[in-house]
């Protein structure tokens, strides 16, 4: 980590280092004494003044070894090549800072999502279905095409398609933990953790040596949505953490997606559940686009020109880009609105094909690739 504003950034570690000092009490307390420098300086009876900081919280706080303990934290964080960022930080990320208790503190290591992609949450069931990694897979790849950002845990399942289907493309992704950075969960998950850091970010806002615990996960749940526009889940039991996701995300004002399932696959109840309580049923990713702002939506269109800037066209391939839409369209149907002959149909068509404009489904039926949709 390099060494910026570490004096200043070193009380926020601190706090959010100090035993039973969560989240919520962190900004009571920072709200109170104006800083995490001020926290440290007040007396046990003025911190005892504090709502919900009782004589055991507030011994805590005055007994803490703080240059000792963040010192520690600092060498971890140096190891790791970690950087910090925390509430006063103008790279902390706006969408994270507007819900109810966002983290006093980030770690992270990698590159911070450029603001030209769109951040939208994919989670789901750890035992997915074929199904689900079909789903997931194409989903996840057209909507990383089209421009966003997916977030999600890194978990086993639909976590780790969401983030290889990004990867994939040369696309950045973001994985949130449940842990500190110093560990790798799952521990399987090594090689995706080294691709992840080295395309996209990884996230925490656990101290460095914090263990993978299972009650670190809803709260690394709520950071997930809460870094992101929407959440989709694509397959999800009726006791999966990924509703657990989908329920911080309606609490942020959020939107919720959920892809529809086999009404026999217990997989597929909790993502049905989301569904009869308002969630936009989803079937492509034009579905999620649908329900997006149109400050995003101009995003999403920026990115398609400049796609499009960086692909040279001739002057037929203009031309029969100008008929093609989200809708399949025949061969013969394009013909017939080209004004052009068969075989410059045809030939133009597999041009535009092998430059990733369109696909040909089957049928010689032809649609715009997900990327020139919007």
């Amino acid at each position: 980590m390099i060494r910026d504003n570490w004096d200043s950034k070193k009380y926020w570690v601190g706090l959010n280092m100090v035993l039973g000092v969560g989240k919520t009490l962190c900004h009571r307390l920072v709200k109170v004494f104006g800083s995490p420098k001020d926290v440290f300086q007040a007396s046990r009876k003025e911190l005892m003044g504090v709502e919900r900081v009782g004589e055991k919280v507030a011994r805590h706080i005055l007994d803490f070894d703080l240059e000792r303990s963040v010192q520690r934290e600092y060498q971890l964080i140096e190891r790791r090549g970690v950087r910090i960022l925390t509430l006063d930080d103008p790279q902390y990320p706006s969408l994270l800072k507007s819900i109810y208790d966002p983290p006093p503190v980030i770690y992270y290591k990698g590159t911070l999502p450029s603001e030209r992609f769109v951040p939208l949450a994919v989670v789901g069931t750890r035992k997915a279905t074929n199904y689900g990694r079909m789903v997931a897979e194409k989903l996840c790849t057209s909507l990383s095409e089209m421009g966003f950002c997916l977030i999600s845990g890194m978990a086993r399942g639909i976590d780790t398609i969401a983030h290889k289907a990004a990867l994939n493309l040369g696309n950045p992704t973001v994985a949130v933990f449940g842990c500190g950075l110093e560990y790798t969960y799952p521990p399987e998950s090594g090689s995706l953790r080294r691709q992840i850091e080295e395309q996209g970010t990884l996230i925490s806002e656990f101290p460095m040596s914090t263990k993978p615990d299972r009650n670190n996960f809803p709260a690394r749940n709520r950071v997930i949505s809460g870094l992101s526009h929407g959440t989709l889940v694509v397959e999800a039991g009726e006791k999966s953490g990924a509703l657990i996701t989908a329920h911080f995300a309606l609490e942020q004002g959020r939107e919720v997606f959920a892809v529809p399932g086999n009404i026999y696959s217990s997989e597929s109840r909790g993502t049905h559940a989301l569904i009869k309580m308002g969630a936009k049923l989803t079937d492509s990713p034009e579905a999620v686009v649908e329900e997006l702002s149109d400050s995003i939506l101009e995003l999403l269109k920026e990115r398609k020109n400049r796609v499009l800037e960086s692909i040279s066209l001739n002057p037929k391939e203009e031309h029969l880009m100008s008929l093609m839409s989200v809708q399949e369209q025949h061969i013969d149907r394009v013909i017939e609105n080209s004004y052009l002959s068969p075989a410059e149909v045809s030939a133009t068509l597999v041009t535009l094909e092998l430059k990733g404009m369109i696909r040909q489904t089957d049928g010689k039926m032809f649609v715009m690739s997900p990327s020139d949709v919007y």
